[in-house]
């Protein structure tokens, strides 16, 4: 039965730590995104609207998967617990860092605020 519970966890390990390391991937080009389309217009000598939507759209991509990696962490933490309650207090899984808080980082975390009359939803 331990073997069982163990291998269980060790699958749950092994893709979240990928959705992790994806997570932050996209967020990383996400943001590139925005640097090169406002150093290209600039470069291009373009109007400062130029672009507006688009980079309004890629913020709000940024923001979303930025809200996707804090649940994305909350979620590893509740696994963490998880995997104490049923006996695997002492397992590792391969962590490269230290797991999350399990108080839950999203109440410690600033709102964002959202200017009026721009589409960042």
């Amino acid at each position: 039965m331990l073997n069982q519970r163990l291998s269980a966890a060790q699958g749950v390990a092994k893709e979240l730590f990928p959705a992790e390391e994806t997570l932050e991937a996209a967020l990383l080009h996400t943001s590139r995104v925005m640097i090169a389309a406002i150093e290209g217009r600039r470069l291009a000598k373009l109007p400062i609207t130029t672009g507006q939507a688009a980079l309004e759209r890629t913020a709000a991509a940024a923001t979303h998967l930025l809200a996707a990696r804090a649940a994305l962490g909350e979620a590893h933490a509740a696994f963490r617990r998880t995997s104490d309650e049923i006996g695997l207090r002492a397992v590792s899984y391969g962590d490269l860092n230290e797991c999350p808080p399990p108080s839950g980082a999203a109440e410690e975390r600033p709102a964002f605020s959202v200017v009026p009359g721009s589409m960042v939803a």
